[in-house]
């Protein structure tokens, strides 16, 4: 590939859920964009929401949206969410900071890696 397509990198999106969070909104928002830095994702946008009642046509958005992961504070912040959003994309968490790999193989779970090591 030559050009903008080889310079394209994969896309993220944030989610922090206030009523969860440990930090002001303003400093997870910081810390989930350095995060999406860090890996290298260019990061489509961050929703910081104080219940889950939009998360699943949010999810559900993800593939067609050409989001290829989604970043959060921890895994609280996903509580009864994330197999299911693992079957569209990678989550990355800040604490303990690792992936949780998605669900390619139907029936197959994947267990959480920690570290920054294999992102995609």
């Amino acid at each position: 590939m030559t050009g903008a397509a080889s310079q394209r990198r994969p896309c993220a999106y944030a989610l922090l859920r206030t009523d969860k969070s440990e930090h002001v909104e303003a400093v997870e928002t910081q810390r989930l964009c350095d995060l999406a830095e860090r890996l290298g994702f260019e990061l489509r946008g961050v929703l910081a929401a104080e219940s889950d009642g939009n998360f699943a046509s949010l999810f559900a958005s993800f593939e067609l949206s050409g989001i290829t992961a989604l970043l959060v504070p921890s895994a609280l912040h996903m509580t009864g969410w994330m197999n299911v959003v693992r079957h569209h994309v990678d989550v990355w968490t800040l604490d303990p900071l690792g992936r949780w790999p998605r669900h390619c193989t139907p029936g197959r779970m994947i267990p959480f890696r920690p570290g920054l090591g294999g992102s995609r």
